[in-house]
């Protein structure tokens, strides 16, 4: 079987809803916590846990009215639609918050795709209204990132299965080892560069799709090397 992981901000969601986020409620010292997490000084955990601090106030209403201009890529939902046609599995993985991943792929009408997130809870703190956050899906060896992704890779797929990555960014990076066929943009083809990961660069879901269909019709979507050993050695030392 062939699954589809996908990155939401930057990928999925053409704008990267979690940065615009911080930047419109926290304003210039957001991207003073961005640069601290850049330099490796923190990790993804706690960027979240100090962006959501550093929010004077925001509650459920405002939060969604903001997450409400952003949308799915326009093609997203016929990639989906190509892909359940011809049997594949896609799954959404994002190291942002759950509350803007569901909101936005329900909008599109794509509730019924599994996705996971940082999870967000709306909580009153005195007087101000807070977003706080938790982190369901961490690694107990890595705290790399809040949401694990190559553990979700890794759980839900058969040994035999083919999985398809396409992402665009710092949380995309672990992932990309272990699968079979990697599309990427911006920060992520650098790093797939870098490291010598097979990759296919896309400016949105039309091309994915586009390139995906070629490969099947090829019969070129099949194991990485790199990637099966990289899968057998996680599980070998668990």
């Amino acid at each position: 079987m062939i699954r589809v992981y996908c990155d939401f901000d930057g990928t999925v969601c053409p704008e990267d809803i979690g940065e615009q986020l911080f930047r419109t409620f926290v304003g210039d010292q957001a991207q003073d916590i961005v640069d601290t997490l850049l330099r490796g000084e923190i990790n993804a955990q706690e960027w979240l846990r100090r962006e959501c601090e550093a929010i004077p106030s925001l509650d459920r209403k405002t939060f969604d009215a903001f997450v409400d201009g952003h949308a799915v890529d326009p093609q997203f939902p016929a990639f989906v639609r190509f892909a359940e046609e011809r049997g594949m599995a896609v799954t959404v993985v994002s190291d942002g918050l759950d509350a803007y991943v569901e909101r936005v792929l329900a909008a599109a009408g794509l509730q019924r795709i599994p996705f996971f997130a940082n999870a967000a809870h709306f909580v009153r703190r005195g007087s101000r209204d807070r977003v706080e956050v938790s982190f369901p899906y961490t690694d107990a060896e890595c705290d790399r990132c809040g949401n694990c992704k190559r553990n979700h890779l890794l759980t839900r797929s058969a040994d035999d299965d083919i999985i398809v990555y396409v992402g665009d960014g710092y949380s995309d990076r672990c992932p990309v080892r272990f699968a079979d066929v990697v599309f990427a943009r911006r920060e992520l083809i650098k790093y797939c560069q870098e490291q010598n990961i097979t990759y296919r660069p896309f400016r949105g879901f039309g091309e994915v799709r586009t390139r995906l269909q070629a490969l099947l019709e090829r019969a070129s979507v099949r194991p990485r090397r790199e990637a099966v050993m990289a899968r057998r050695e996680v599980f070998a030392q668990g």
